[in-house]
């Protein structure tokens, strides 16, 4: 069956400490048992004012009791970007925090995730979280080789960004990567953050929602200073695959923007 994902958006809360639920729930596909084996999360800024930082806890609820050991508690670092001391602020970079777990799910359990943020905040930040699960934990494989796909658009509507075609040698997919950049005119309280989905009709994948390396906090468009790049990390996986399956990949951002978003992702394999 290989490795499988989902991904979440949401809104967080405003006040100090608000647990609010990160999108819908998560119910697993049938059959299992499944391994939760990667837990990730996002936070973005959506407000210039000053002194307002953001960040919290991801926090993790399983609904049906049927996943082993009850993840309770389960809160986890779900770092955020920190205040500014003016308005006139460039774009700032949000990486992935992305967690090594080990949950054993029964087909069909289901699960919730939250963000509680840590301080008050004017308006609710934009959230995104998610598992990725297999039936066994993927080894961390050589990236022996690598493909990848891009694309950039202004729309909130899911956009195809093209189809890899693996090898006719490739028996799996062994890492998966995907990155959302911001290259484009900045325009004022345009905050952005993206998840990829990954389709084919050769190679049995969805579910299979994956995040973005980073998203990015709002700005103000005056031009003050850049932001840095955090380090990018391939999420390892293991999908068995047909040689010469074709790979299509969609991307999907929170809000359109006035100037594009640009996507790529790339899928290593052997």
């Amino acid at each position: 069956m290989g490795t499988h994902a989902f991904a979440r958006t949401g809104t967080g809360g405003t006040a100090a400490a608000a647990k609010t639920q990160i999108g819908a729930d998560i119910t697993m596909p049938a059959g299992g048992p499944w391994i939760i084996h990667d837990l990730w999360g996002q936070v973005v800024k959506r407000t210039t004012v000053p002194s307002e930082g953001t960040g919290g806890q991801l926090i993790v609820d399983s609904l049906s009791g049927d996943i082993t050991p009850d993840p309770a508690p389960a809160k986890y670092p779900m770092i955020g970007n920190p205040q500014t001391s003016s308005a006139n602020v460039s774009i700032a970079a949000v990486p992935l925090d992305l967690r090594k777990v080990v949950w054993q799910a029964a087909g069909k359990a289901s699960l919730k995730l939250s963000y509680q943020n840590q301080l008050a905040i004017t308006t609710g930040s934009i959230t995104l979280a998610g598992i990725i699960f297999s039936e066994a934990i993927p080894e961390i494989r050589p990236l022996m080789f690598c493909d990848g796909v891009q694309g950039a658009f202004a729309s909130a509507t899911e956009q195809l960004l093209g189809t890899i075609t693996i090898s006719e040698k490739a028996t799996r997919i062994v890492g998966i990567m995907a990155d959302l950049n911001k290259g484009d005119a900045l325009t004022v309280a345009e905050e952005v953050a993206a998840t990829i989905r990954l389709s084919s009709d050769d190679v049995k994948m969805p579910p299979a929602e994956y995040p973005c390396n980073r998203a990015f906090d709002a700005g103000d468009g005056t031009v003050a200073g850049s932001t840095a790049a955090p380090q990018s990390q391939f999420i390892p996986v293991d999908i068995p695959v047909i040689g010469g399956s074709r790979i299509n990949v969609f991307a999907t951002t929170t809000a359109s923007v006035t100037g594009n978003a640009e996507v790529q992702v790339f899928i290593a394999y052997e």
